[in-house]
């Protein structure tokens, strides 16, 4: 459903932002040896220094644990399964520090998806998917917005780190495109660190293809996970449609969207390459067996390129 012909066109082309600080203006993308200039199609809205403060006193432990998932996955721990014999199995652990729960408000009452940190200059930027942070077409951003990185069973080893930026595509905003839904949040500082330096940072990978190993890690609701842990599972990628990937694994149930899709994982560092996250089509999908991503390209990375200009 992208509007691909958007990525190349000049200002001339540029959507309206309803938010957007900076949307529509022409820039280059790093990295682009041809030199194209491409359209910012991005849309953002800025968190003031009080309301984050307010996000921060507001997520209590018992909000915490109350908060519900968002998105179809949240909707039911059944609809199709696999059978054991042909899909991998999660696993529970005690989680990662780039990788955590990302706990908000979209207007009708407390919810949480999975983040992570993403490499940036700014040193600031997390990456989930875009239902997160914005309901797209007719709704509204997401408030109260609070990251806690490798949160486990109420423990937050590295603190509660509040939002200063959210930032989607506009064409998610404009009608909900499920091969834009990925998007990124700009964390105020804690204790004089960013997030990047205070817990470490996952590449960006695109235009990977399919059919690659990947760990995906997430935060599954206890009410289908009563182990009440993030849980983990390495498993392959498979073409869904033009820009759409999925993966079949066990346990991905509501909770685990925006979860990140790690290629070049290493047990050592715990770190990798982010090749998608948990969203796109069906939301991310209506069963916890199998889960699916838009395809990671030009878009996202030029989507992370106009979070990291605004991040300052």
């Amino acid at each position: 459903m992208r509007n691909r012909w958007m990525r190349w066109t000049a200002a001339g082309g540029a959507c309206a932002g309803i938010v957007a600080a900076g949307a529509g203006t022409v820039w280059y993308t790093a990295g682009d040896a041809r030199g194209r200039t491409v359209v910012d199609t991005s849309a953002s809205v800025r968190i003031s220094a009080a309301d984050a403060g307010d996000a921060s006193r507001y997520w209590t432990p018992a909000r915490m644990a109350a908060a519900t998932p968002v998105g179809p996955k949240s909707a039911t721990a059944t609809g199709r399964t696999f059978s054991s014999q042909s899909i991998v199995q999660s696993k529970a652990f005690a989680g990662v520090p780039t990788i955590g729960a990302l706990f908000f408000n979209n207007g009708q009452g407390d919810h949480f998806c999975t983040a992570s940190v993403v490499q940036s200059s700014s040193q600031r930027l997390l990456i989930t998917a875009a239902h997160c942070l914005h309901g797209g077409k007719g709704k509204k951003y997401a408030t109260k917005v609070a990251f806690v990185p490798k949160y486990d069973r109420g423990k937050r080893p590295y603190g509660t780190w509040t939002a200063e930026m959210l930032l989607v595509d506009q064409r998610w905003v404009n009608s909900t495109d499920p091969d834009l839904d990925f998007g990124f949040i700009a964390l105020n500082d804690r204790s004089g660190k960013t997030i990047q330096k205070a817990v470490g940072y996952n590449k960006l990978a695109i235009n990977q293809g399919t059919g690659k190993t990947v760990n995906v890690a997430g935060y599954p609701k206890i009410a289908f996970d009563p182990r009440d842990r993030p849980i983990y599972c390495r498993t392959k990628t498979a073409k869904q449609a033009q820009f759409q990937i999925r993966m079949d694994c066990t346990g991905f149930y509501g909770g685990t969207s925006g979860s990140p899709w790690l290629l070049n994982y290493s047990y050592t560092t715990q770190k990798g390459d982010i090749n998608g996250v948990i969203g796109g089509y069906q939301g991310g999908g209506n069963t916890a067996s199998r889960s699916y991503s838009a395809y990671f390209d030009k878009d996202v990375y030029n989507l992370r390129a106009a979070a990291d200009k605004r991040a300052v």
